[in-house]
């Protein structure tokens, strides 16, 4: 059940990121699942964590609507963490925030190198616009829990 957890995860993951990508929007159904999936996680390895990472998770996303009220996050960046901390004890999320504003300043100089091929043909053109978040958030995820990787990567030698 739990690869069938992680595959369907892996997946919804990576349309977060392309729809980030590409419009700059995650949209609502794939938060929703992914929050659903760890629901469905949560409750068949530790029933009883599954009220308090709800908790948690909805004091993520009341704390996140401040970071979007003053522009710094979308909407749909909030709901993806928010929908991603229901995988983490509660321990683990002050290293996976930490990990995504980590992978998130990389992301931002990725865009702003490329700003900067675009103000070589157009001096207007502005540095950096708006940054698709939700790479950011997904590799912060993924240092924390890499063994959702590992059961879709083939070892080497085994």
């Amino acid at each position: 059940m739990e690869t069938t957890i992680h595959g369907a995860l892996l997946a919804m993951l990576a349309g977060c990121i392309f729809s980030d990508v590409k419009w700059r929007r995650i949209p609502n159904f794939l938060c929703l699942g992914i929050a659903l999936l760890g629901l469905a996680e949560t409750a068949l390895d530790t029933p009883g964590a599954t009220f308090g990472r709800l908790l948690i998770s909805g004091a993520l996303f009341v704390g996140g609507l401040a970071l979007h009220q003053k522009k710094i996050l979308g909407g749909g960046d909030i709901k993806l963490l928010a929908a991603l901390s229901i995988f983490l004890a509660p321990i683990e999320l002050r290293l996976f925030i930490l990990l995504t504003l980590i992978a998130g300043g990389f992301v931002g100089l990725f865009y702003m190198g490329l700003g900067w091929l675009r103000r070589l043909r157009d001096k207007d053109a502005p540095l950096v616009s708006n940054v698709p978040y939700a790479l950011a958030i997904v590799v912060g995820f993924i240092f924390i829990r890499p063994m959702f990787l590992g059961e879709f990567i083939p070892r080497i030698g085994h």
